[in-house]
């Protein structure tokens, strides 16, 4: 029984878009491109509208209110692939793996806000040691830009000039295609950022300029795949980012608080997918998925209000020929938090969801 193709791409776009899922994750780094036959080329764009509202606690400046601090936002991936030869592909990845936009318009918090925005281009080399094993990897380079305001810290403002790190990537797969299994670990290396920035407080003073240094999380993502009947496929994955090596400590930043951070993490984060597909014939296929991320239980800061989610995805491709389209939507429940800096509890957020949406063209050269 060979892979579906059709069900692999449902698979894909339905584990695109992450929405304030793991510390900063966005894209998920998905290579399995690389584990793909053929020329391929791969456009995907991907919509997220989250709804994140919260009760402002009352800090005896009058009654509670609620807010609305995550503004809806897009991404757009690139992907392709080519064989050298019969033991030979390489690759290209373009994604937005992170990134954050979070605004508080009123209550204690009014006037914070960050936005983190990234972009990451990965050259890949996969060989096919024998028809059961892949080894793939490659080297990837990262831009990150981040600016930030926290009023109630001196009235504090940062913006940070775009910075690039290199890592690399380094995975293996086993298959069988009789069953159409698959199972694939990727490691992502951590990248060192060295990143200019200018910031300004009443206490301090205006645009002062220095360098802050910070790493991106490394993160191993485990994907797998297997045939459980004609034309259907189990599918599923997990990812493990390591959030706990970012700290954000900009340096006026530290000097207003006594040392603190401005983004930290206490927790790594777990997501978990799964998910069942149907080849419906040479032209359609449908699939359906389930994802997790425990919740930590902990409270939350102003640039993170959620704790864990849950979402439920449905996804259909078309194929004709040498292009396919694939469209999927995925509907998020987030975990309840309570939101508090520097000791204050400022909101609570509860019974939060989002919506993502894709579509991704495929065409096959």
């Amino acid at each position: 029984m060979r892979t579906p193709i059709l069900i692999s791409a449902l698979a894909s776009i339905l584990a695109s878009g992450a929405i304030q899922a793991g510390g900063l994750d966005r894209s998920g780094q998905d290579t399995s491109i690389i584990l793909k036959e053929g020329g391929l080329f791969e456009l995907t764009s991907v919509s997220v509208a989250p709804t994140l509202t919260g009760t402002n606690a009352n800090l005896g400046a009058g009654t509670s209110d609620t807010i609305d601090v995550a503004p809806d936002y897009s991404m757009t991936t690139f992907a392709m692939r080519s064989d050298i030869n019969d033991k030979m592909a390489i690759g290209l990845v373009q994604d937005n793996p992170y990134g954050a936009d979070v605004s508080w318009t009123n209550g204690g918090l009014t006037g914070t806000k960050g936005r983190v925005r990234s972009d990451a281009t990965t050259a890949l080399l996969g060989y096919n040691v024998s028809d059961a094993v892949t080894v793939y990897g490659g080297i990837k380079n990262q831009s990150i830009s981040v600016t930030a305001s926290v009023p109630l810290v001196s009235n504090y403002s940062l913006t940070g000039s775009q910075s690039s790190g290199s890592g690399y990537v380094v995975g293996a797969a086993i298959e069988n295609p009789e069953i159409a299994l698959r199972v694939a670990l990727t490691y992502h290396t951590k990248i060192t950022h060295d990143m200019a920035i200018t910031e300004s407080t009443d206490a301090l003073g205006a645009n002062r300029a220095s360098t802050m240094t910070f790493d991106s999380p490394e993160a191993f993502n485990l994907d797998f795949q297997t045939g459980i009947a004609a034309n259907t496929l189990l599918f599923g994955s997990i990812r493990r980012a390591n959030w706990t090596q970012l700290a954000v400590k900009p340096t006026d930043y530290a000097l207003a608080t006594g040392g603190a951070n401005l983004l930290d993490y206490d927790e790594n984060t777990t997501a978990y997918s799964i998910g069942l597909g149907r080849k419906l014939n040479d032209q359609w296929s449908v699939a359906v998925t389930y994802g997790w991320e425990s919740a930590t239980g902990e409270d939350s800061g102003p640039f993170g209000p959620t704790d864990g989610n849950s979402n439920y995805g449905l996804g259909v491709t078309y194929n004709a020929d040498q292009l396919s389209i694939t469209a999927g939507a995925r509907s998020v429940s987030f975990g309840d938090t309570t939101v508090v800096s520097s000791g204050t509890t400022f909101a609570t957020m509860e019974d939060n969801t989002g919506m993502v949406t894709a579509v991704k063209l495929a065409y096959k050269f």
